[in-house]
């Protein structure tokens, strides 16, 4: 089943903080073992959450605000919530519930971004448990929890689900089932045999839903004989309802280009819509307000000031480049736009600021900034969308193949990745043929092979910031190189394979750690421990 969806998986998550991997998708772990949790009307007393020393997470997670979003999931905070970012102060000093980190070897460690959560809840009557999940965040937001309590489950937000527990569910699935099926649409189901307190063993009925059942529709299946417990929660995002193949190969999304018009747009809304189960009609109106949303990020920065900068390391300066009165022949209005649009978005994301990954927080800023070049020159917000479209769908074949997690493939997953979709979206904004949309995205995956994911301090700034600006650079550069005849020659699918094949063949020192590349510089070990001392970016010094 593949539930890749371009405004799930690629031009999102929606999100707060400057990671995917360790930012968004701990948000959505901690809010879906919540709402299990506490689906009978508990509270969540304390909250562990546990990392392995030698996985991705242990160093970085107090400078990606890991915690602070694990955090909020776990008290349920909505990521538009004004005091978002004040949720883990609190929890941390035991207000509301008491939440911790702990560094420690885990059972099952078979990803870098591995995580247990471990929860204590204080049930209606009064009695204590404690609930264990176990998953891994496995790139651009997407995560899975594949054990809950001893229980094997494969838990990826795509779905709202249903848990029902009893002696024999076999006898009332049916009814549960249509009772569930109320004014909802029916995913899948599925029974197994689980085990429980005193060694006797319940069956447990998973349905999985287009959303959450109504309370009373809850209420009805709790109350039907020999049913032990019930546990409900929501998708993380929207629900996906077709697990077809969609995004596989490049070949086969240009062969269904030829039903939509010729247009690789309305294939995309066409794939989308199909995978959501909306109309395309519905799914245009998302991708629409997912472009406004990019380019309201990017305005938000260009107003942001330098008293409210959280970074570390770097200072606002998106307003200044987009100012900038540069030489004559130098460069280009668009270009120039663009590569600021990116700026801002990445400070905001660094900011903690409301963003789009896209597919990553890491790499942020390409989409959108692209987006705004071509806004700033003349595309209106239908033509942006519909470039949105055509990079959802470049980097919908890229998750297919590969990875956007540069804990394993580097910063080529992720800036490589998201240049090469910005550089399909200017094809498309321009005119360009399917075809040629695809050529200028290996053009961008040839010339990011290797490319290592090294951040300073483990902030996203130093050299993430810089990435944005090459990979707009590069999404405009390749896109004008193709459509002027130039041939990249080697396909994308064979490019995406090389790219993941490379990534996993890096050291583990150049795929997120902050241990190598440019964090390993003496200049970078310099920034770091004045930032340690308490020295101010404004007034920080490198290595002469």
């Amino acid at each position: 089943m593949q539930e890749i969806s371009l405004l799930n998986s690629v031009v999102g998550p929606v999100m707060r903080g400057p990671s995917s991997s360790h930012c968004a998708a701990p948000y959505m772990m901690g809010r879906l073992a919540r709402s299990l949790s506490t689906s009978q009307g508990e509270v969540i007393e304390t909250a562990d959450i546990r990392f392995d020393p030698r996985g991705s997470f242990a160093p970085v997670y107090q400078a990606q605000s890991s915690d602070e979003n694990f955090a909020a999931g776990l008290a349920g905070a909505s990521l538009t919530d004004p005091d978002f970012r004040e949720i883990l102060g609190r929890a941390s000093a035991g207000e509301g519930f008491t939440f911790s980190v702990t560094i420690t070897e885990l059972q099952r460690n078979n990803h870098p971004n591995r995580v247990d959560m471990v929860i204590s809840v204080r049930a209606k009557d009064g009695s204590l448990r404690q609930d264990v999940y176990q998953g891994a965040s496995i790139g651009g937001g997407m995560f899975y929890i594949d054990r809950m309590n001893g229980e094997d489950v494969y838990l990826t937000g795509k779905t709202a689900v249903l848990y029902v527990y009893a002696d024999d569910v076999k006898s009332v699935q049916k009814r549960i089932a249509d009772l569930a099926a109320t004014d909802n649409r029916l995913l899948g189901q599925d029974v197994m045999t689980v085990p429980a307190e005193g060694g006797i063993a319940l069956e447990r009925l998973e349905i999985s839903l287009q959303r959450v059942p109504a309370p009373d529709v809850v209420r009805d299946i709790v109350a039907l004989a020999g049913i032990k417990r019930v546990l409900v929660a929501d998708a993380a995002q929207y629900p996906v309802c077709a697990g077809d193949d969609l995004f596989s190969t490049t070949q086969g999304v240009l062969d269904k280009v030829s039903s939509h018009n010729g247009s690789l747009a309305h294939t995309a809304l066409a794939l989308e819509a199909q995978r959501l189960g909306l109309s395309t009609e519905e799914t245009r109106l998302l991708f629409i307000e997912r472009a406004e949303l990019m380019l309201r990020v990017v305005e938000e920065g260009f107003s942001a000031r330098e008293q409210d900068s959280v970074m570390r390391f770097l200072t606002l300066k998106a307003r200044k480049v987009r100012d900038a009165n540069l030489p004559a022949g130098l460069g280009g209005a668009v270009l120039q736009d663009a590569i600021a649009g990116a700026l801002s978005a990445m400070e905001r994301d660094s900011n903690r600021g409301l963003v789009v990954a896209a597919p990553t927080a890491g790499s942020a800023g390409v989409v959108p900034g692209t987006l705004y070049g071509l806004v700033r020159h003349g595309i209106d917000i239908e033509g942006a969308a519909d470039a949105l479209q055509v990079m959802a769908l470049i980097g919908a074949v890229f998750a297919a193949r590969g990875t956007f997690a540069a804990e394993c493939g580097g910063c080529s997953v992720e800036t490589g990745a998201s240049a090469a979709m910005a550089a399909g979206g200017v094809v498309q904004a321009f005119g360009g043929s399917a075809e040629q949309c695809f050529d200028a995205a290996s053009m961008c995956l040839m010339n990011t092979l290797g490319l290592v994911c090294d951040p300073v301090g483990g902030d996203v700034e130093i050299p993430c910031h810089a990435r944005n600006v090459a990979g707009v650079s590069h999404a405009y550069s390749s896109a004008m190189a193709v459509m002027a005849g130039f041939d990249a020659v080697l396909g994308f699918d064979e490019l995406v394979d090389q790219t993941v094949k490379i990534g996993s063949m890096m050291h583990a020192d150049l795929r997120c750690t902050a241990r190598g590349g440019c964090a390993a510089t003496k200049a970078a070990h310099k920034l770091v421990e004045q930032v340690t001392a308490g020295i101010p970016a404004a007034t920080q010094t490198g290595i002469s």
